[in-house]
């Protein structure tokens, strides 16, 4: 029965929010109006309303087991054939149940964020393949389908971020403006930040894509459920396993923001907040940590999670996830542009979810939900995505809103703002102290559980592991405290006031998704496994930590800025001179690659267009001197030319005797 109503389902998920843009982009297309295209922009969001009940129906109806759908697709004769596959299992049910709404209020809030905008018909068709295109990717079962959804989150990501290509307005890029770094801008515009998201997250795809031809290949299927690890593994070897991940995993390294691809994500900030708060919180940056944890079900099903490449690989990711974390805490802690804050904090969030997924093939135990059995790392990292998600979509849609309110991206604010923003001042502290991970809130029991997590493979894999993610973590709630600071206490008084773009339906939007942040304090309780969630947040060590993390969020809260660090917040303003790396060196040596290959074509072009034609034409003069018609004038040049042969094999005669 299941099994039968899931394409149509898919149908809905995918396809209708879709549709439903399609005349909003068409009227664009023909007529750039605001007044006439705003009531098919409700159109837009009504589609993805329709997704969020098809994505509740999945959630609520289906039974707890792994449900898979699949129809053949694609025949490659003699080797296998590709198959549009669904599967509806722990992970998907509930990741599409959180992209599918956070979309539709994300959508919603966007109704009033975005009604002057200059580019709606735009705007609107890719905000709705961008919901669509990652409803794809968390349902699919076959790696070529997902794929498929992935690349339309890319095309959708270049479309948003830069939706403001104009370049025309300093409120919407990143950095300080004349800020120059090794002669160039050390800011980003909209155009530019399109241009760095779309080439850094390419790098990725095109490995990933060979990977899964590769796979697909030597294992004859490319649905995660079917895939014979064992049998792969023992082909390839461990070298090969290991490198065959890694190769995979570029794609999800460079969507989710890991160390050292991670620049982009910050500059990305130049789109429309709602379009931020969508990709940071359940779209492309967290479809990375999700395919990963999918590929991580899939290994563990097969029997091959704790084989030696496996482990190899997973080793690499837990430190570039938890340096990632750390670095991300430390950039949030250290700038002063609202949404580069959080998206400092998003690719700290992704680097722990990486980290701690990775920990999966260290440790023995697992969970069973209904008819689900999944590795706990899986469990822990897949909880703080969602408590994640709905935290930073709040952060990201209250910053678009005192944006408008305050006229500038930095952080300003005080009391007074507090007062006059009262629902945008509560959902900032409720979604801080749901993410900060302080007691008694979600975040607690989830940072519990990893700490419990990573400090039982700590003699395993290293007390690096462990000191990283202590670090992130004081680092990751000081920054969560100073910005409710520096936004509503202590950030200065606001001049400039347009309070006619602080509408009801913004307020009321990001008000839904705190309350709804706050609420996920019972996910650790209705899960039924207490030992994961509830017993370690129990341990004396773990409650001190926490103790201490309130405190770390009261001294930041009442001191939020410290003069002392102002070098570091120039070196994590300028992010650690990465994009002038890129712009001035890479760049550079790319020039010096491009001048010395136009030497090289230059010079096959001048050898065999100018030297080696000029050469046959002088031999071709020289011919036509020889060739006269005269027979005792060749019998001349054959008796010379004889003679000449004689006198060298005479000379060679004497010499070598």
């Amino acid at each position: 029965m299941y099994e039968q109503m899931t394409p149509t389902l898919m149908f809905i998920l995918t396809i209708v929010p879709i549709v439903f843009a399609s005349p909003i982009a068409v009227y664009w297309f023909i007529r750039q109006d605001n007044k006439g295209a705003r009531p098919l922009a409700y159109l837009a969001v009504t589609g993805l309303g329709i997704s969020a009940i098809a994505s509740t129906f999945i959630a609520v109806a289906y039974p707890m087991k792994t449900i898979v759908s699949s129809y053949p697709w694609l025949t490659i004769p003699g080797v296998f054939t590709i198959q549009v596959s669904f599967i509806v299992d722990f992970l998907s049910r509930y990741m599409g149940l959180l992209t599918a709404w956070l979309a539709f209020i994300i959508g919603v809030y966007a109704l009033e964020y975005m009604a002057e905008d200059y580019r709606l018909g735009w705007y609107w068709f890719f905000y709705n393949l961008f919901a669509a295109s990652m409803l794809l990717t968390v349902y699919s079962n076959n790696m070529l389908l997902m794929f498929i959804g992935w690349e339309g989150l890319g095309i959708s990501s270049w479309a948003l971020i830069g939706n403001w290509y104009k370049d025309d307005d300093e409120l919407t890029f990143v950095g300080k403006l004349n800020d120059f770094v090794l002669g160039k801008p050390a800011w980003t515009t909209p155009s530019y930040a399109a241009y760095r998201a779309i080439a850094t997250i390419r790098l990725g795809d095109m490995f990933m894509l060979g990977s899964i031809a590769s796979i697909g290949l030597l294992t004859h299927t490319l649905n995660f459920t079917s895939i014979n690890w064992a049998s792969l593994i023992n082909s390839i070897g461990t070298v090969g396993i290991a490198a065959l991940l890694l190769l995979f995993l570029l794609g999800p390294f460079t969507k989710s923001a890991q160390f050292p691809f991670n620049d982009w994500l910050l500059t990305a900030m130049t789109g429309p907040t709602s379009v931020s708060a969508l990709l940071h919180s359940a779209t492309m940056v967290a479809a990375g940590v999700y395919i990963f944890m999918r590929l991580t079900l899939s290994l563990y099903s097969a029997g091959a999670l704790t084989s030696s490449g496996v482990l190899i690989t997973y080793l690499v990711i837990i430190y570039i996830g938890l340096l990632t974390a750390l670095l991300g805490s430390l950039f949030a802690l250290a700038v002063d542009e609202r949404k580069v804050i959080l998206a400092g904090s998003t690719m700290a969030s992704l680097g722990l979810m990486m980290g701690i997924t990775a920990a999966a093939p260290y440790l023995s135990n697992v969970v069973t939900i209904g008819e689900y059995v999944l590795p706990t790392a899986v469990l822990v990292a897949f909880l703080y995505l969602i408590i994640h998600a709905l935290s930073k979509a709040t952060l990201f849609l209250v910053s678009g809103h005192l944006i408008h309110e305050t006229g500038t991206r930095f952080n300003i604010g005080d009391l007074e703002l507090a007062k006059r923003m009262k629902l945008a001042f509560y959902s900032t502290i409720a979604a801080a102290i749901t993410l900060g991970g302080v007691p008694p809130l979600a975040g607690y029991w989830v940072h519990a559980a990893m700490d419990d997590l990573v400090s039982s493979i700590s003699q395993t894999v290293g007390w690096g592991s462990y000191a990283l993610l202590v670090l992130a973590s004081i680092a990751y709630v000081a920054f969560l405290a100073r910005f409710t600071s520096l936004n509503f206490i202590k950030g200065g008084s606001v001049k400039h006031s347009e309070a006619e773009h602080g509408g009801l339906i913004m307020a009321t939007s990001y008000t839904i998704t705190a309350t709804v942040a706050l609420a996920t304090v019972a996910i650790p309780f209705t899960l039924h496994v207490p030992s994961v969630l509830i017993e370690p947040g129990y341990d004396v060590y773990v409650v001190s930590i926490g103790v201490f993390l309130w405190v770390i969020f009261i001294i930041a809260l009442m001191k939020p800025r410290a003069q002392s660090l102002s070098g570091l917040t120039t070196i994590f303003e300028r992010r650690y001179y990465l994009q002038a790396f890129m712009d001035v060196v890479l760049a550079g040596f790319g020039k010096v690659l491009i001048e010395f290959a136009y030497l090289i074509s230059h010079g096959i072009d001048v050898l065999f267009n100018t030297l080696t034609p000029s050469l046959f034409a002088s031999f071709s003069r020289v011919i036509r001197r020889i060739q006269v018609g005269l027979l005792n004038q060749y019998i001349k040049y054959i008796y010379l030319a004889t003679v000449v042969m004689l006198i060298i094999v005479l000379i060679l005669v004497m010499v070598y005797g």
